[in-house]
């Protein structure tokens, strides 16, 4: 258990030295409202998934922290730009992020991928609408779809559980 602590005293000092080490332009290449909700989850308030092997859980988390380690030493490392910081969050955050999705019930909308989901929602719901009004019915569908994706999404950022690249 002692470890478990110090691993994760570690990955708190490590983040706020390297965030505190950069300038306000490159902060968001860190990605920094995600890494604060992986913290948040993995070491402030980590909680067992029900439905998931809590042993396998775990020792995912475990791994989980390590990669994150890894994710700040690769960032020092790193000339960072977008396109590093892009090759990065692929490398290390979307993984993780898979992780946190799949025992955390994590959404990986954050940052600019919303925009995009927004576009899909959109267009899904305007040709099902466009069906709908040939047929004489009620053309509703964008507007559920909008309704229900912007209600999940407030839950989702209130309860910390995004990510996202420059998020």
């Amino acid at each position: 258990m002692e470890r478990k602590d110090n691993l994760d005293i570690l990955i708190k000092k490590e983040f706020d030295e390297l965030y505190s080490e950069l300038n306000t332009d490159k902060k968001k290449y860190l990605n920094p409202k995600t890494i604060k909700n992986i913290i948040f989850h993995l070491i402030d308030n980590p909680e067992v998934n029900p439905k998931k092997n809590k042993k396998l859980q775990e020792l995912g988390e475990i791994r989980m922290k390590k990669k994150l380690l890894d994710y700040f030493k690769a960032f020092r490392n790193t000339e960072i730009d977008e396109h590093s910081a892009s090759d990065l969050f692929k490398g290390y955050l979307s993984k993780i992020g898979g992780f946190m999705s799949e025992y955390y019930g994590f959404s990986g909308n954050g940052g600019k991928l919303i925009i995009l989901t927004i576009l899909i929602i959109l267009t899904i719901g305007i040709i099902l609408d466009t069906i709908c009004y040939i047929f004489n019915l009620i053309p509703v569908f964008t507007i559920l779809f909008l309704l229900l994706f912007t209600i999940r999404m407030i839950l989702k950022f209130k309860h910390k559980k995004v990510y996202g690249l420059f998020y």
